[in-house]
């Protein structure tokens, strides 16, 4: 179901390919994302992407694909920049 709502065609094909082993979501205004993505990438070998949906709230996601302990640590990294 997660791979319908990422637009990045490299995480989409990682998801489908099994080459991932967690995601982590995180959830803000965009400009928070734009920063949580950035942090998240410069932490930790992960991809950050968008996932795109219909939140009434206009809340945009973020979802961190990598191998579990690079996942954990750039949301532990996201986290304390909040």
């Amino acid at each position: 179901m997660i791979t319908r709502r990422i637009s990045d065609k490299s995480a989409r094909d990682a998801l489908n390919n099994g080459g991932v082993e967690s995601i982590g979501i995180c959830q803000g205004s965009v400009l928070e994302i734009i920063v949580a993505g950035d942090i998240a990438e410069k932490t930790a070998d992960v991809t950050a992407c968008e996932l795109n949906g219909s939140c009434p709230q206009h809340m945009t996601c973020l979802v961190v694909l990598g191998k579990t302990s690079a996942v954990a640590a750039a949301m532990e990294a996201i986290a304390a920049a909040r």
